[in-house]
């Protein structure tokens, strides 16, 4: 990595994110179906192994990196707030992040009849008024728990300029909804052509990374979500960044990562080893290479700080050619093949 220069001296600053939230679980459209809570969608723990974030943080806390979480809260209307409390105190006794994180869907569990699904998941659907007060009532709930979150991701990055106003208005700091890859589609974010820090509508906004993959069909633009791209795609991209820029790198994974379930309520499943593996990878290969990275979380961002990261931050997208995404596409098929065993929830005890 020497041979990397590295923009104006100063260390690539490395978000690593986990959305951690629970599922419906089928049961919008079958009401024999229950959502599916903490055992199965966050700890998914057999025996004395676990799936779930659990894993996650015994892997970064090999390599002494900290992670932040970004918790869903509106799952309180059928799990009850305990259920979150659990997550967000397990989280933090093990010395990482809390921020928030919203799927405005469990809303529909205020009503008698859930399967009319009259509050919509897509954040951007609810005026001004109705983001502001959804995202205080996290704030409140996570601060009930002992948790002053000063970031937010909407679920599917369902954000549009309102929630940018409704963050600020209940004194977040930052966000991290936007992704060039789904613009148009789930983000609404469409106001800006970011892939790095950016203060806009009294918000620093945190792009989720995004490079270009070239193939023999076209381009497209693909976010660095471990589910979906290879180590290989992973640290060519931080190569890039090192010469070039963004100077702000944001990873997505989400609880479940390492969980390839085998049906809606996730009774059965088979471990993803592949990216258990490419997360084992990430996490040494930044800890190597402490030099150029810095590997940080939301909740040490303040004021100050932001700014520098702001007047320092670079808009390049990075560039993988064909070779690369051909061995991301040969591992994704290695990756869904039956080869693992199937590991039963059911049966745990």
């Amino acid at each position: 990595m020497e041979k990397f220069a590295v923009l104006n001296q100063n260390k690539i600053n490395i978000f690593i994110t986990v959305d951690t939230e629970h599922s419906i679980g089928g049961a919008f459209a079958n009401s024999n179906l229950k959502p599916v809570g903490n055992d199965r969608r966050i700890f998914y723990t057999v025996g004395n192994t676990s799936y779930g974030i659990p894993l996650i943080m015994d892997i970064a806390d090999h390599c002494g990196l900290r992670v932040s979480f970004f918790t869903e809260i509106l799952n309180k209307y059928y799990f009850g707030e305990n259920e979150s409390r659990i997550v967000c105190e397990y989280i933090m006794r093990r010395g990482h992040d809390v921020q928030l994180h919203l799927h405005p869907n469990y809303l529909n569990f205020r009503s008698q009849g859930p399967v009319t699904h009259s509050f919509p998941d897509q954040l951007y659907t609810y005026p001004l008024e109705k983001q502001t007060e959804f995202i205080a009532e996290g704030k409140k709930t996570l601060n009930s728990f002992g948790v002053n979150p000063t970031a937010f991701r909407a679920g599917n990055f369902n954000a549009d300029r309102n929630t940018l106003t409704a963050l600020a208005e209940n004194g977040f700091i930052a966000d991290t909804s936007y992704s060039k890859a789904y613009l148009g589609k789930s983000c609404r974010l469409d106001h800006a052509d970011i892939n790095d820090a950016e203060y806009i509508d009294g918000i620093w906004e945190f792009p989720v990374t995004n490079f270009l993959e070239y193939s023999p069909v076209g381009r497209r633009y693909r976010p660095l979500d471990i589910n979906g791209v290879s180590f290989l795609q992973m640290r060519k991209v931080l190569e890039q960044a090192a010469e070039k820029g963004p100077r702000n790198i944001t990873i997505v994974m989400h609880s479940f990562s390492f969980i390839n379930p085998l049906d809606l309520q996730y009774r059965n499943m088979r471990p993803r080893k592949t990216v258990i593996r490419r997360f084992e990878k990430l996490c040494r290969y930044l800890a190597e290479n402490r030099s150029l990275f810095r590997v940080m979380t939301f909740g040490e961002l303040h004021i100050n700080k932001l700014k520098d990261i702001a007047e320092n931050a670079v808009h390049h997208v990075p560039k993988i050619h064909f070779g690369c995404s051909l061995a991301r596409n040969l591992e994704q098929i290695w990756d869904v093949l039956p080869l693992q065993p199937v590991i039963s929830f059911d049966k745990k005890r």
